[in-house]
């Protein structure tokens, strides 16, 4: 018995020693076609601004052999086993593939089919011109703010803070406005009355008063004012369903196979 386990652990390092010692000479052939040259120069001359000396040149190629001397080395180890970053870019890779598959230009009915299932994704939201003077909350801000009010009636204009994103805001819609201050801002908009002062509003920087200006109206377009931006949303649900179907497909080649206290009927 003794003898066999011998013989076998012998076996196992000759194996090894091959492996490492005894390359296929394919493995050791790096080849770097002037295409995949050329398109590295043209995005260094992208990020640099410049085109690339014969040294960056040297220093780019040079680049690239050190990379696929790593790669194929990490490969050899079997580095890439069970690495969950190398399997989540090969799994972005493979999808990236198969939504670029070629798809037919959609024809005037089809977008128009398209346009109206997903009509609300197009309608043009209500928009509001505004001006505004801010009070920080470091700066007593609801009192001073308070006390603007009152002092803007008498026409005596207030000294206010600075306001990192500026004082008028043209045609801005509830979404905008909210991102830019904060959900209790908008509240004012709810019942809107136009061209007084209107104050203290509180935001996530401090106290405001406001001077609503303009309201537009939403809208709902027709299919020419948005066809452009309707046909980039038709390529996208279309690459979308070319995967999914395309993992329909290769979903049925695999058995998977969990603790089933992890299995969930929907």
């Amino acid at each position: 018995m003794k003898k066999i386990l011998a013989f076998f652990g012998i076996g196992v390092m000759i194996l090894l020693l091959d492996l490492i010692f005894n390359y296929d000479e394919d493995e050791l052939n790096i080849f770097i076609s002037d295409q995949e040259i050329e398109s590295l120069i043209y995005t260094w001359e992208l990020q640099v601004g410049r085109s690339p000396t014969k040294e960056d040149i040297k220093n780019i190629i040079d680049d690239v052999i050190k990379e696929e001397i790593l790669y194929r080395e990490a490969l050899r180890l079997n580095l890439d086993l069970e690495d969950r970053i190398i399997k989540r870019r090969l799994a972005q890779k493979i999808s990236f593939l198969r939504e670029e598959t070629s798809i037919a230009p959609p024809d005037l009915a089809e977008l128009q089919t398209f346009f109206e299932k997903n009509l609300n994704d197009y309608v043009y939201p209500e928009k509001y011109t505004f001006t505004h003077y801010y009070f920080s909350s470091d700066r007593n801000g609801k009192q001073r703010a308070q006390e603007a009010m009152k002092n803007i009636a008498d026409n005596n204009l207030p000294k206010s803070d600075p306001f990192m994103l500026g004082k008028n805001f043209v045609e801005k819609s509830i979404f905008e406005i909210e991102r830019d201050f904060g959900d209790k801002f908008t509240e004012f908009l709810y019942e809107p009355t136009f061209d007084v002062w209107l104050g203290p509003i509180q935001s996530a920087y401090g106290y405001h008063i406001v001077k609503l200006l303009n309201k537009i109206e939403s809208f709902t377009p027709n299919l020419n004012q948005v066809k452009e931006k309707v046909e980039v949303d038709f390529y996208l649900e279309e690459k979308q369903k070319t995967l999914d179907s395309y993992l329909a497909e290769l979903r049925d080649k695999y058995q998977v196979i969990i603790n089933p206290k992890y299995i969930f009927n929907e």
